[in-house]
């Protein structure tokens, strides 16, 4: 396997093994992002067994392989550059002296190290770290707790690429209200424990057995969204809905585009009706968005009834300083109202799909509706890109009306 050049490595590593050296390994290039393997694995040829692994982030570390009692294991020396390859090369010549006197090193540091279960490293470790860090990271602790009870008691590094695939595979197999559990929820589980395993390995020097779990194919991806005419009579049965904090809030969401949380927890200070601006001072991919306002949006706004001592634009009407809630009750009966098809279906999410997919199909240009529901990769806005019928059957008739005249 050749291992390419970099602008700081002029002289190209042709093999997987060779004499490490300090600058050779620094030019190391990580794992390509494609690659079916975690990490990218070297071999130094002054020690026989010792290693130099880089991961597809360009983290390296020094590992020692090496057989006891006939079994094949392994044990991870230090990250590089924490410590050169002399520095390296001395523990490696150590674990071997203890190998030679019949002492299993990786066992020897296992027993000398108190590893913490599943559960106290969640609650201890990942979930102080996700609070800094994620802003939905109530949801992983919500998961956690309700989906990870049969590895919670398990020592981390006793944890098996068999106990999470039960996990995974059980939770495939149960109902919740009376239906099985979506593909993707599970996989949101699995992917958990994934990042937590990521997390105890850099930390704990733990193998990463969830990396090892496949995620199950996903079927259930929502392609239903609201055409032009659907939105327009939902619009007009929310802005006739008696609750006005709550119809207005419905009426806007499919207007916006943005997340019904997003929305529903704006305070009037971030409305300047000067700039017919509404910010959204940290959003889901924790950043700050502006949102636009068009005379429609502004009338909608300033049709919601103020409560004093209340500073939400849409403001619960029985909750003393507090939004309203998520208003899934009253948005079943405006879609009835608006007689939608399928209402089942329609959830209030689906207000943020159908305003994406409706500008796409009118011929919007996609990094502008990309901007608009702020997403930071284009990818996540091409999942909305779904055309209508109408408009995949005019683009179909397209080419033939070009060269059939």
């Amino acid at each position: 396997m050749t291992i390419h050049n970099t602008p700081n490595n002029p002289n190209p590593i042709t093999t997987k093994k060779f004499k490490f050296t300090n600058a050779n390994l620094k030019s190391l290039p990580s794992n390509p992002a494609n690659s079916s393997s975690t990490e990218l694995e070297v071999s130094d040829t002054e020690i026989i067994g010792l290693k130099c692994l880089s991961g597809k982030t360009g983290n390296k570390r020094f590992l020692l392989r090496y057989k006891f009692n006939s079994r094949k294991c392994s044990i991870t020396i230090c990250r590089f550059p924490d410590i050169d390859i002399n520095q390296a090369r001395k523990v490696a010549r150590k674990y071997k002296g203890m190998i030679a006197d019949g002492v299993d090193p990786k066992a020897q540091r296992d027993n000398a190290t108190e590893y913490p279960t599943v559960k106290s490293f969640f609650y201890d470790t990942y979930l102080p770290l996700a609070k800094r860090r994620k802003k939905t990271w109530s949801i992983d602790e919500k998961r956690f707790r309700k989906h990870c009870n049969a590895i919670a008691n398990i020592k981390y590094n006793e944890l098996t690429v068999s106990h999470v695939m039960k996990l995974h595979l059980t939770m495939s197999e149960t109902k919740y209200k009376d239906e099985l559990y979506a593909p993707a929820s599970c996989n949101r589980v699995l992917a958990l424990l994934k990042t937590m395993g990521k997390l105890a390995h850099s930390m704990l020097d733990i193998i990463n057995v969830a990396d090892r779990v496949s995620l199950l194919p996903e079927n259930n991806a929502r392609t239903r969204y609201c055409d032009i005419d659907e939105t327009k009579r939902i619009i007009k049965a929310a802005r006739a809905y008696p609750q006005k904090s709550i119809g207005n809030f419905i009426a806007l969401l499919h207007l916006i585009g943005c997340r019904e949380g997003e929305l529903r927890f704006r305070t009037h200070s971030d409305i300047s009706y000067e700039k017919r601006t509404l910010t959204i001072p940290r959003t889901k991919n924790g950043t700050y968005h502006i949102i636009y306002l068009s005379d429609l949006m502004i009338e909608i706004l300033q049709a919601i009834p103020k409560i004093s001592g209340n500073n939400y634009v849409f403001p619960a009407p029985h909750k003393k300083g507090k939004p309203i809630g998520a208003p899934r009750y009253s948005f079943d009966i405006i879609k009835r109202i608006a007689k939608i098809d399928n209402p089942d279906e329609v959830l209030l999410h689906t207000a943020r799909h159908s305003v994406a997919s409706n500008l796409i199909s009118n011929g919007v240009d996609i990094s502008a509706v990309q901007k608009l529901l702020n997403h930071r990769d284009i990818s996540s806005t091409l999942r909305y890109a779904k055309l209508s019928e109408g408009k995949q059957r005019e683009t179909a008739s397209m080419i033939s009306s070009m060269v059939g005249g």
